[in-house]
């Protein structure tokens, strides 16, 4: 009995096996691209988190980390760091987010991206986002070396 395939699962079949039979003979590839100058290669956006460590929160990623203060702190007024933070033990584009405690010092969270946010707001499905409040996971946050502005004034 001769089995027939429906054709859309006939041209897949056919487009992997074509793929695979190309990889595996060896050909040069059908279109050459050639790298970016050294200029344009200095001006893209670091896609290593740890690289990014120092640099300048985008729009969107400022409105999500507004929002995330008024939830975590109920409204409060709140401060954010003004540059990525490293995030050790997570890999990620680190901030920082306080707000005074009612004890006294500041109570501290560090939000860690795993992606840099450009523009379009993040739905809830695809939120991937974590929220650390541990004293253990918010050392950085509490170190000298980060430079505080307002997130949330009260």
């Amino acid at each position: 009995m001769i089995r027939r395939f429906p054709r859309k699962m006939a041209a897949v079949m056919l487009a992997a096996f074509s793929l695979s039979a190309c990889a595996a003979s060896g050909a040069s590839p059908l279109v050459d691209v050639p790298m970016l100058p050294q200029a344009m290669q200095a001006s893209l956006p670091a896609s290593d988190p740890a690289d990014a460590v120092g640099e300048t929160l985008r729009p969107a990623e400022i409105a999500y980390v507004t929002s995330a203060a008024a939830g975590i702190y109920r409204r409060r007024p709140s401060d954010r760091s003004a540059t990525l933070v490293p995030t050790p033990g997570h890999d990620g584009y680190g901030v920082c987010l306080r707000s005074p405690a009612a004890a006294g010092g500041h109570d501290h969270a560090l939000i860690v991206f795993t992606r840099r946010l450009d523009g379009e707001p993040i739905s809830q499905v695809d939120d991937d986002t974590l929220v650390l409040r541990r004293a253990a996971d918010t050392g950085t946050c509490r170190s000298d070396g980060v430079e505080y502005v307002t997130a949330r004034a009260g």
